[in-house]
């Protein structure tokens, strides 16, 4: 009896060392696993700027559209130029945004 009961301490002692190494070897990010793991923490609030920056845009965009879509004649024609300008000039400002954050 006794030794079925150190037997038994015996393996769970193995087993526990063994989950331990196996969570140490799989559980903790080492290397460039790390690194990508930072660079993510530290781009997620120039993501979270950049989504609200193109809801923002999408708010303008769909009021220039709204305004577009209840035109008629010459007002309709502006209000199609006026989106098309818009949008040309969003479209600058997101690759002009991108290009700087990958920059870094």
């Amino acid at each position: 009896m006794k030794s079925t009961r150190i037997l038994g301490i015996a393996i769970a002692a193995a087993l526990s060392s063994a989950a331990l190494l196996a969570q140490d070897k799989h559980g903790t990010m080492s290397g460039m696993q790390g690194m990508e793991n930072d660079k993510h923490r530290e781009m997620m609030p120039v993501h979270a700027k950049l989504q609200e920056l193109q809801k923002a845009q999408d708010a303008e965009i769909d009021r220039l559209a709204a305004e577009m879509n209840a035109g008629t004649g010459e007002k309709r024609v502006d209000a199609i130029v006026a989106v098309v300008n818009k949008l040309i000039e969003q479209r600058k400002a997101m690759h002009g945004e991108m290009a700087a954050h990958l920059d870094k």
